[in-house]
């Protein structure tokens, strides 16, 4: 394959596996009107189905650094497809309230394994003049999987098929997806990652460092991960129709993906981390100050204008706060990716959850307000990261040694050892 073509293949497949698997997470939350008509389904079964999701993956991504050192990063990916379309044909034959439960708990299990690997396949073979790039298509996932749970949910409305029929054709989505993954090049079918050495971390702050980022991408994620399965029938309990809904819920999903692709691209021109952990910060205020205009406003227009902004600038933060991770520990790719990754899964977890909880025994309005507040936190947390790292000198920071010199193509190379 040409090099502009694979490189293409590199950036934008893995940020499609990732999309389809994150798709299934807000699957319920979208099609919760549909579900309801067949059995029992609340706010908190909801919340738990998503928090479910996340758990099993946060689980699942301790392991995936040894699971890397036997299995390549494709294959992995594959194999996380392979189980979402097993599990979603079972969930389209035989439905119930457990099963859904089920079903989110396998498909996150799934998500655990893939996507490490998927953040991993980016930072080994992907030019490092695109590789912001490469992770704002990744991290897009998760609105990406949003949307196309939107869409879902507008085609049950709007067309009048059962539910059930979305599973069948998402079990569909995962074998095409597994197919065009043969579009990558032989670079990213590498050989398992080698074991990474225990070798302490280089500079004398750099676990600590990181703990934070992982702590500041958990709140994050707490606070934005109600979106996708909560904001169709938040709008619906404020009056508007599910079908208005369900556009919002695409459209602002749409914005979301624009927004992490774009300071992917931006994040490749101005290289340096600290720059990146600032957007960072403004992201997520944005975000926080969305969150509020979902709590305190009134109208369709209001609401919809509020979650436009909470997806489109709320959510650009996750391939910024990535990005700089990898540049600033290049030496520990997988304990970077690994404990990062599931920073931001136990943030899926743990917010849906709660936000669930809130919404049952208090109102959407607190539940909102609470996601707010913890935006909020996320943002002063990550903050104290850039502050940290400006007054720590580069040679102590390891920031300067990146994976790929910009000059370089992407190779096969273990890049700790560059």
């Amino acid at each position: 394959m040409a090099a502009a073509p694979r490189t293409t293949a590199l950036v934008v497949l893995p940020g499609l596996a990732s999309a389809v698997i994150a798709m299934v997470g807000p699957l319920p939350g979208a099609l919760v009107f549909a579900i309801r008509e067949d059995f029992a389904f609340s706010a908190s079964d909801v919340g738990f189905s998503f928090a479910g999701f996340y758990l099993a993956s946060a689980v699942v991504a301790q392991f995936a650094g040894r699971l890397m050192a036997r299995w390549s990063q494709l294959t992995l990916i594959r194999l996380g497809l392979a189980l979402c379309a097993a599990v979603t044909v079972t969930v389209a034959l035989w439905s119930g309230r457990w099963q859904l439960f089920a079903a989110a708990g396998i498909c996150g299990a799934a998500n655990g394994l893939s996507t490490p690997a998927v953040n991993l396949l980016i930072a080994r073979v992907v030019p490092s003049h695109r590789r912001g790039l490469a992770f704002g298509v990744r991290m897009s996932a998760v609105p990406g999987g949003a949307s196309l749970a939107a869409l879902a949910a507008y085609f049950v409305v709007g067309h009048g098929h059962d539910w059930r029929a979305v599973y069948a054709g998402y079990a569909v989505l995962c074998l095409l997806t597994i197919a065009a993954m043969g579009w990558i090049g032989p670079s990213a079918r590498s050989s398992p990652e080698a074991p990474q050495s225990s070798a302490p971390w280089d500079g004398p702050g750099e676990a600590r460092g990181l703990g934070l980022l992982a702590t500041a991408g958990l709140l994050a994620a707490s606070g934005g991960a109600v979106l996708p399965p909560f904001l169709v029938e938040g709008m619906v309990h404020g009056g508007t129709t599910p079908g208005a809904a369900a556009i919002f819920l695409a459209v602002g999903s749409w914005l979301g993906m624009g927004a992490r692709i774009v300071v992917g691209v931006v994040s490749d021109r101005l290289p340096r981390p600290q720059l990146h952990l600032t957007g960072v910060v403004l992201s997520l205020m944005a975000g926080s100050f969305g969150m509020l205009g979902l709590a305190l406003g009134e109208g369709a227009v209001v609401v919809g204008a509020a979650a436009v902004v909470t997806f489109g600038l709320g959510w650009a933060w996750p391939g910024l706060l990535h990005h700089a991770a990898i540049q600033m520990y290049p030496y520990h790719l997988v304990r970077t990716t690994t404990r990062l990754q599931s920073g931001t899964f136990l943030g899926g977890l743990l917010g849906p959850a709660v936000f669930g909880l809130a919404v049952t025994h208090v109102s959407f309005t607190w539940a909102w307000l609470g996601s707010s507040v913890v935006m909020a936190f996320a943002a002063v947390a990550v903050w104290g990261v850039v502050r940290r790292s400006q007054a720590v000198p580069d040679a102590e920071r390891g920031e300067g040694s990146p994976v790929q010199k910009p000059d370089e193509p992407a190779r096969q190379s273990d890049p700790r050892h560059d």
